[in-house]
């Protein structure tokens, strides 16, 4: 009694004699003589071999490659070159074909280049791959515990038990942050609002991020209680009139303090400032007050240069009369020039009068 077998040339076969392994059979047309015969074929294209150890007591020892991988060791399989296959640490045994390389790589070592390829095969819980963009940093942490700065630019990591790595991406552009309706009362006891403006950025991303948890809240505070204890040390005319001064106090006392936290404020200063509404309409009457008068003293002193002026000119036309008459001359010269028209109503005595006088002159 005989069997016949046919297998491929991507196939590897192991006869069975009622179960129990006989030969190994390879790519091709065999003929096997006996009873109870079958056969455990296997596909060399699957690269790894998970045949039982009495199948592969009876392959050739050239049909099988056996890598052993150490805690720290991890293996990428080549097929024409393509990566296909990661292995993690352990015993593989991988059929021997031409096409197939096995690259070993150590995870104490950097990553290899990571291509689209190599990085559809390896699982996302082995490597970090993070790209750090212009206006971030990157924090890099193994096991928890923090190791440097990445610069911008694609950064990838081994990651595995003992060492497990992580990266916090921080962003490093300047932000805007308003206080709006900050309440606080001036050194004469008025209650006022003012809107804050503040700008900052991260000088250090590391002291950052671990000193304080959140950034804009530290910042708030701080430019808040600054401005509470200028208020209070400042009337409501000074505060008002210095606005300057409240930018550079501020400054003064929130720079250095945000330093410590790795925050680097750009610049502070009063947005808007707001009076309660009884105290507006005061200030207002009171600047009103102050224009009225200003307006008053300007009028004075031009009514006082006017009548000097009037003085001067009164003692020098008593001084010298012909300039009184050709005052006068200049005055009934623009009363004529008003005149259109003269009517005189007078009696006959009055004619002959006048004419007589008239005929004397002539």
């Amino acid at each position: 009694m005989y069997k016949v077998f046919q297998f491929d040339l991507h196939e590897r076969a192991v006869v069975l004699h009622y179960g129990v392994p006989l030969s190994a059979l390879g790519p091709g047309r065999h003929v096997v003589w006996g009873f109870g015969l079958s056969a455990l074929v296997y596909k060399v294209d699957a690269i790894l071999c998970d045949a039982p150890a009495e199948a592969r007591q009876v392959m050739p020892q050239d049909w099988l490659a056996e890598l052993q991988l150490y805690n720290q060791q991890r293996a990428v399989v080549f097929r024409e070159g393509k990566p296909v296959l990661f292995l993690r640490p352990g015993i593989y045994r991988l059929w021997a074909v031409p096409s197939v390389r096995v690259d070993v790589l150590s995870v104490d070592d950097p990553v290899p280049e990571l291509t689209d390829e190599l990085s559809a095969v390896i699982p996302k819980s082995e490597v970090v791959d993070v790209t750090i963009s212009e206006h971030q940093r990157g924090l890099l942490y193994l096991q928890g515990k923090f190791v440097k700065v990445l610069e911008p630019g694609r950064h990838a990591f081994w990651s595995h038990a003992s060492a497990r790595a992580s990266v916090r991406v921080i962003d490093m552009r300047r932000q805007q942050l308003t206080l709006q309706g900050q309440e606080l009362m001036t050194r004469d006891k008025v209650t006022l609002r003012l809107t804050l403006t503040v700008e900052f950025a991260p000088a250090d991303p590391a002291v950052a991020e671990h000193v304080i948890a959140n950034a804009e809240q530290a910042i708030y505070l701080l430019v808040q209680l600054a401005s509470r204890d200028y208020g209070a040390s400042v009337t409501l005319d000074k505060l008002l009139e210095g606005r300057d001064a409240m930018t550079r106090y501020l400054e003064a006392h929130t720079v250095q303090e945000a330093a410590l936290m790795g925050i680097r404020i750009e610049r502070v200063g009063v947005k808007d400032v707001v009076l309660p509404g009884e105290m507006k309409a005061l200030l207002n009457r009171v600047i009103e007050a102050e224009k009225q008068a200003a307006a008053n003293v300007i009028l004075r002193r031009e009514e006082a240069a006017a009548t000097r002026t009037m003085a001067n000119a009164a003692r020098t036309m008593t001084q010298e009369p012909t300039l009184m008459r050709l005052k006068e001359l200049e005055t009934l010269e623009k009363i004529a020039a008003r005149i259109h028209e003269l009517r005189l109503v007078i009696g006959t005595g009055d004619i002959e009068k006048l004419l007589g006088r008239h005929g004397m002159g002539s």
